[in-house]
């Protein structure tokens, strides 16, 4: 199972656009692996979690073919996972050509709100009408909390995130061939459900949100010592072992620093720090 990580910021990248605190002028001036696009992840070159809206950019860096993208496993739809401005370039009247059918995995939530954005690009389209499913070349498979859908070499299980119930935001496991990838951006909290569903699992790799340095709470998201506990707890139920690779990700600028010092902290608590352009084989 391949895996390369496209993305680690969170909804406002890394630095911040406008920004000039520390982390931010330091990220300028440093570059390399403190520079955070939004986050998203492919796995096998054909499964792609989160569109991310910059796809068009990570895909020119690491030489990434997304008209090969045969699934799109949806967290859910805030502008920083979905662009819709990007997804209705499927449909024929952009003169998109070579397609391969896309499998989309979402909650029946996001969907809905999907179609939102996307009409705000094309008030016309549907993402639910047959007919624009067959234009676009794709289909919907929506999935609640613990249910699991099989779609070709691969199980994919929904969990909810309890990061915004509204739109039904899930994380997900991907299991292949004997293998199994938590990719849990955008997380409230595990809660006992989430705990429950995901002791079915020995995980082999996981990432979690780590959107907060040190204590930092804001809303919809872990920090890091909430992802330190997380990373304990897994280890304690046999969900992860010395052998599991954890990864934050999802990071933004407030109180996380450049990724040296960042990883430095994440190596103390026993897990590590994504950055664009990690590529992982399990």
């Amino acid at each position: 199972m391949k895996i390369k990580v496209l993305g680690t910021g969170a909804a406002t990248g890394v630095p911040l656009m406008f920004c000039n605190c520390e982390t931010c002028r330091r990220a300028r001036i440093q570059r390399g692996k403190s520079i955070r696009k939004r986050s998203s992840i492919l796995i096998n070159d054909e499964m792609l979690l989160d569109l991310s809206p910059d796809l068009g950019a990570m895909a020119e860096m690491y030489n990434v073919d997304l008209g090969r993208i045969r699934y799109l496993v949806q967290t859910h739809s805030h502008s920083d996972h979905f662009d819709a401005g990007h997804f209705v370039t499927r449909w024929d009247d952009y003169g998109t050509q070579s397609l391969e059918h896309l499998n989309i995995v979402c909650s029946r939530g996001t969907c809905a709100d999907m179609n939102h954005w996307v009409r705000e690009n094309e008030p016309d389209m549907d993402l639910t009408d047959p007919r624009w499913q067959e234009n676009m070349n794709f289909s919907l498979h929506l999935l609640k909390s613990g249910e699991t859908v099989q779609l070709g070499e691969y199980r994919i299980t929904g969990i909810d995130s309890a990061h915004d119930k509204r739109i039904e935001s899930l994380v997900y496991v991907i299991e292949y061939h004997g293998k199994a990838v938590l990719y849990a951006t955008d997380l409230l909290e595990l809660t006992q459900e989430a705990w429950e569903i995901l002791q079915r699992y020995h995980l082999d790799l996981a990432f979690l949100d780590h959107t907060y340095g040190l204590d930092q709470i804001h809303g919809g998201h872990l920090n890091e010592s909430k992802v330190a506990a997380a990373v304990e707890k897994m280890r304690a139920l046999g969900i992860a072992d010395q052998g599991t690779q954890i990864y934050g990700t999802h990071l933004s600028h407030e109180w996380n620093g450049l990724h040296e010092e960042t990883e430095a902290r994440a190596v103390s608590h026993g897990y590590h720090i994504a950055y664009d352009g990690l590529e992982l084989t399990i």
